[in-house]
């Protein structure tokens, strides 16, 4: 059997992801079986739980086929996934590169002045477009063909929007700086790029490419406004970019801790699966040494959990399994409701509480203070490691 927490083994997890446990290891790893043999978890989500716990094997799944297929391209350092990942990347650096070294400040300037009106401003700016085509197309590597005419249509978009509200700022508030006013119009550039990968990744024929498509997933999820996911009713992804702030931002750290040796050698110990909850249990059964830890989508109106609906059924469902099929020792982190307490009281589990405070709280679909539980199917008291965190 193994240690479940070592903090030198402990890893970071791969991925931003929406009710990301990262914050609560201080509340989970006290709580968790001092060892066990194998690890299971049915939501992996971004693997906060999943790459800090040990175990001799692991066993992950989520129904998210992006997600899933952004862990087995990782798992197996797939070399046409990372193309694509790092043309990406590519792209973004020479972009802004390029965004920092045209000098459209003083166009900037001369509106700011009234030297020249809206009109005049949009048609400069659809001048330089025009002029500088090929120049914007550069900064994308030659194997990004696909509809690339919606780059060049963003920069002009953008730079029109973002010159026009830099002006509107400075009647309501004071003049911006000059670095400001560089980083603004560096924004607009970084803002175009996003759009276009936005765009190719709502494309239904580029979703064909599953490591084109994986590549801009992980995009997205890095430099997407506050993190957040939302699709409109058309199942396409809105969410604009997240700002200046993202700007310099890399993924180079990124992808030198996926290809590292302590990441690889945890994936060979862990199967990988991308199935209803359900479904995964069956296929991979825990035993008696074992251990569950779930992270479920909360039960709340918004049960949409990466455009795959989770319901009250399925709560039931993944309820009864847990109480009545399970054989290995479960943990379970979910905001409290009283639909969930229905689920799990009186069935002789053990249930603590703790506050979590929400950084983002999009339309008001979470309280700012909620009351989470761990609900566990073992005394802790009997059997549970040192506290780790004290």
């Amino acid at each position: 059997m193994c240690q479940v927490y070592n903090q030198e083994t402990s890893l970071k997890p791969l991925i931003k992801w929406p009710g990301g446990k990262e914050k609560e290891l201080e509340f989970i790893f006290p709580n968790a079986p001092s060892r066990i043999n194998n690890y299971y978890e049915p939501f992996v989500g971004g693997g906060s739980v999943f790459m800090a716990f040990n175990a001799d094997n692991f066993f992950i799944n989520d129904k998210s086929n992006e997600l899933i297929n952004l862990y087995k391209f990782i798992s197996t350092k797939d070399s046409e996934f990372y193309r694509w990942a790092n043309g990406i990347e590519t792209a973004w650096k020479n972009t802004l590169n390029y965004a920092s070294s045209i000098g459209l400040e003083k166009l900037f300037i001369s509106f700011r002045n009234n030297e020249i009106d809206v009109k005049e401003l949009k048609n400069k700016i659809e001048t330089f477009v025009k002029e500088n085509e090929k120049n914007i197309l550069n900064n994308l590597p030659d194997f990004f063909t696909i509809n690339k005419s919606v780059f060049v249509s963003e920069v002009k978009i953008n730079l029109i929007r973002k010159l026009q509200r830099m002006k509107k700022l400075e009647a309501e508030k004071w003049i911006l700086p000059d670095e400001d006013v560089k980083a603004n119009i560096e924004t607009a550039f970084m803002s175009a790029l996003y759009m276009y990968f936005r765009k190719l990744y709502n494309d239904k024929e580029v979703q064909k490419n599953s490591e084109l498509y994986t590549a801009l997933f992980l995009f997205i999820r890095n430099y997407t406004y506050s993190g957040m996911f939302r699709y409109n009713d058309a199942g396409e992804f809105n969410v604009p970019y997240g700002g200046t702030s993202y700007n310099s931002k890399t993924l180079d750290n990124k992808f030198n801790y996926y290809q590292s040796e302590k990441v690889l050698n945890k994936f060979s110990h862990t199967k990988i699966e991308n199935l209803d909850f359900e479904e995964f249990f069956k296929q991979n059964e825990p035993k008696e040494n074992d251990f569950v830890f779930l992270d479920p989508p909360y039960d709340s109106e918004f049960s949409t959990y990466a455009q795959n609906d989770f319901t009250r059924e399925d709560q039931a469902r993944l309820a009864n399994y847990l109480c009545n099929e399970c054989k290995a020792k479960w943990m379970m982190v979910i905001k409290a409701t009283p639909y969930i307490l229905s689920l799990y009281e009186n069935k002789g589990l053990n249930i603590k509480q703790f506050d979590k405070t929400y950084t983002v709280s999009f339309m008001n679909r979470n309280d700012k203070k909620a009351e989470h539980l761990i609900i566990m199917n073992y005394n802790d008291e009997v059997d549970v490691q040192e506290k780790l965190f004290a």
